[in-house]
């Protein structure tokens, strides 16, 4: 019997690549429980399944399999425990729950929209849309990513790797533009609540300490209660001059008193993208500095929604990003969204945050951790 290993980020994920690879009729020999050996706000683990085919005359998917049989199939699958899942027709239903119940029947519509969904995902092109769709990858992108993959066997660790590589061959990384030569300007922008101001602290604290340059800091976000008073903290933690600006000519002057200063970095406003107005007056304050490289960093939580992602493309075309930061790392396991900003913008990857310390919490990106934490698989 050909084993194969399956992964997820829980035994319900990994058990759902099984039965979407192989059928309701696949065999389970152990399950266990990997981390990628990285301590601290780094680290992440995921569920290891080895699973084989069944019987070649597998019955197909019933979308009507109750909710009891999917929590015996992940009570049973425990490390050296080969566990048989049976044919969905050889199961016998349970009475239907009582109307009375709206807890009970919302899982079993749960329960059975998911079996739904792998019972259309049998050809290597429909699961592959199906796995892009539970990582956060939607729509058109979904689509065409998965072109081509009818040519796959049906093992869903080949499939798995195979849209890892369609995806980094669709991502682009770049250097840091602290790390840079000359004189920058640096100015992070993005939606109300992203992290904005601690990644402005985290690269600030990069420059300025690590690579020992001379930093500065504006900040245009006098909108957000007690915005001002948290960037002071970070930057007299870090002995760094901060400067406070309103409109286009407050930046103009805030920026001359920075002229010696060989890092300059702008916290920008905390309002809805919605607000055209805000972005307006931030390319006007952009087009004030002279002499100095601009950089515009967009902002977006690994959470965000692939349709949200859209929006920001159309607010944001008066300030051209030249650099995306993915924060919020930690607070999700579907970042399929980022993927969506990075492709479609055709915006470079530069820096991944997972957590709020600093300087700690932030890494040069690079496509394989992009990966690793889209579809994670051992080293």
């Amino acid at each position: 019997m050909n084993f194969e290993t399956f992964r997820g980020r829980d035994v319900a994920e990994a058990v759902a690549a099984v039965k979407a690879a192989f059928g309701t009729n696949a065999v389970i020999s152990s399950t266990r429980h990997v981390s990628n050996g990285k301590a601290g706000g780094f680290g992440t683990s995921f569920v290891e399944v080895r699973a084989a085919p069944g019987s070649e005359r597998s019955a197909p998917s019933s979308s009507r399999t109750p909710a009891p049989f999917v929590r015996e199939v992940m009570r049973r699958a425990q490390p050296h425990a080969p566990v048989v899942i049976p044919p969905a027709a050889a199961v016998p239903t349970t009475p239907t729950p009582p109307r009375s119940d709206p807890a009970m029947e919302a899982e079993l519509r749960a329960v059975r929209a998911m079996l739904e969904e792998l019972a259309s995902a049998t050809r290597p092109r429909g699961r592959a849309v199906a796995m892009l769709n539970a990582a956060g990858i939607e729509g058109a992108l979904a689509t065409e990513l998965a072109q081509g993959a009818s040519k796959l066997g049906k093992g869903g660790m080949e499939l798995r790797k195979w849209l890892r590589t369609r995806i980094g061959s669709r991502l682009t990384v770049k250097a840091s533009p602290v790390d840079g030569p000359g004189r920058r300007l640096i100015a992070c922008v993005g939606p109300t609540g992203v992290g904005k101001t601690t990644t402005v602290a985290k690269l600030a604290a990069r420059a300025h300490i690590d690579k020992e340059r001379s930093v500065a800091v504006i900040t245009l976000d006098t909108f957000r209660v007690g915005a001002v008073e948290q960037m002071r903290r970070f930057v007299e933690l870090m002995d760094i001059p901060l400067h406070v600006a309103n409109d286009r000519a407050q930046f103009a002057a805030a920026l001359a008193k920075c002229e010696g200063a060989d890092v300059v970095l702008v916290d920008t406003a905390s309002r809805p993208p919605s607000d055209r107005v805000a972005m307006g007056m931030l390319a006007e304050c952009l087009k004030t500095s002279t002499g100095r490289v601009i950089d515009v960093l967009l902002t977006v939580p690994a959470m965000i929604r692939a349709r949200d992602v859209e929006r920001l493309h159309s607010v944001y075309e008066t300030c051209p990003p030249t650099g995306l930061v993915v924060t919020k790392l930690d607070e999700t396991d579907q970042i399929g969204g980022t993927v969506h900003a990075a492709v479609r913008g055709k915006i470079p990857l530069v820096h991944l945050c997972k957590g709020a310390r600093v300087p700690e919490d932030i890494e040069d990106a690079t496509v394989e951790s992009l990966l690793q934490a889209l579809f994670p698989v051992m080293a």
